[in-house]
């Protein structure tokens, strides 16, 4: 689904609500404090829609996947534009798990960013563990790097007048 509208609804619980290009709609009501800015909300309605995905058949990551393993917390921290947002208590089977969370949600940024016309710099998500040791890290230029690889022409040229692509 292509989302095409996001919206917040902070009046009691919250609720966040991505509509698809196709008219699809889906709703996220989050057990979350009402003073989170609309990105913070928006950002654990994305992690919970993931972790949603990652259930097959009841079983968290599949059938093939041992479900006997006990989840840690994790934090996961989004810079962009500067700014740096903490989402806390999002428990991931594995630091795997949390560095795969971490990739998707930089490539998540690294989109937007590009459709603003932007080219970000710096650490795009990183993973802390529960004893705030900073496990998995995403840079915008390693997607910079990998996405020049699969099309050489999204990588920034040099001149004042050709825009990053």
């Amino acid at each position: 689904m292509q989302i095409v509208a996001t919206t917040v609804d902070h009046a009691g619980t919250p609720v966040v609500e991505f509509q698809g290009e196709g008219g699809e709609q889906i709703a996220v009501t989050l057990d979350a404090p009402t003073t989170l800015s609309d990105g913070e909300l928006i950002a654990r309605a994305k992690v919970m829609l993931l972790h949603a995905a990652q259930f097959e058949d009841g079983a968290p990551n599949g059938p093939s996947e041992p479900n006997n393993r006990e989840a840690s917390l994790y934090t996961l921290e989004y810079q962009e534009k500067g700014r740096i947002r903490a989402v806390t208590g999002l428990s991931f089977p594995s630091v795997q798990a949390a560095a795969e969370e971490c990739k998707r949600s930089a490539e998540d940024l690294w989109q937007d960013a590009l459709s603003r016309g932007e080219a970000p710099l710096g650490w795009a998500v990183r993973a802390r563990d529960e004893h705030g040791t900073v496990v998995a890290t995403v840079a915008f230029a390693d997607l910079q790097r990998e996405a020049a690889a699969v099309d050489p022409r999204k990588t920034s040229k040099s001149g004042p007048d050709e825009p990053f692509s």
